[in-house]
Parts: C-alpha cells; structure tokens; sequence
C-alpha cells in the first residue's frame, strides 16, 4: 500500500512538471495555437463524456430527477451541452476582460498571453461548475443554440 502511494505521488509530481513546462513554453506568438488546443481538448473531453458520463449523469440525483428515467441519448446530449456551457462562459469572459485592449502595453494583455496555469484550472473548474447546475439552464442553453 506505501508503495502504491509513493508511485502516486510520482506520477501527480510528474504530471505536474509536464504541465508546468508546456504552459511555460507558451510565448506570446503562440498564444492562439494555445487557445486552439485549449479548444480542442474541450472537444475531446465532450467526446469522451459524450461516450462515458451517460451511465454516470443517470446516477447524479440533481441531474436525472424524472420521473421516468431518459434514454442515454438524452444524457449524451446533456454532457456535452455541459461541457459546451463551461467553454462558452469561460471564453466569453477572457473575451469581456479583452474589450478595449489597444496594444500590448496595457496589462490585461499580460492576462490574455499569459497565466496559462490558472486558465486551464479556470476551464476545468468552469467545466466541472456546470455538472452541478440544474437541468433547466442546460435545456435553456441547448434550446438557444439550436436555433
């Protein structure tokens, strides 16, 4: 069992290093290939929840409070319509923190080419924050983009 958690404790610690050392290799250039792998690995997790989180949300009681039980379809869609949410909320206020950015000599655009730690732990709590939010926002969301 100490074994198990020494080797646990190595890999967190790696994986930490790993990801400390490609956000710090983000350079102002690069910046938008950042936000677009940013992106990209949104897409991957609703795919991933999209084929794994439907037998999980059916057990979540605030998520699956029916009546009569949905089919998995239904779960399917509200994963990624969750995931979908927390990456719209999170760009739309790195994008209002932008409004009247000029040049690079004001200091929010320190915070648009930098901070990439603290962006990615912001998109994933955004992410988590919208498996705890009612149905009803969800639908609301869902039903407004579809349009």
């Amino acid at each position: 069992m100490w074994a198990a958690g020494c080797l646990a404790s190595c890999c967190a610690s790696c994986a930490c290093g790993a990801c400390q050392s490609v956000v710090s290799g983000i350079s102002r250039r690069s910046a938008r290939i950042a936000y677009c792998g940013l992106f990209a690995l949104s897409l991957i997790v609703a795919w991933i929840l999209r084929e794994v989180a439907a037998p999980l949300m059916e057990k979540i009681p605030w998520i699956n409070h029916f009546y009569e039980t949905p089919d998995r379809e239904w779960f399917e869609t509200d994963a990624v319509l969750r995931v979908s949410l927390g990456n719209f909320l999170f760009f739309s206020i790195l994008s209002l923190l932008m409004v009247g950015v000029k040049n690079q000599k004001d200091p929010r655009d320190s915070l648009h080419h930098g901070g990439w730690m603290m962006k990615i732990i912001c998109w994933c709590l955004m992410v988590i924050f919208m498996f705890f939010l009612p149905n009803e926002i969800i639908s609301f969301y869902g039903k407004s983009i579809s349009y």
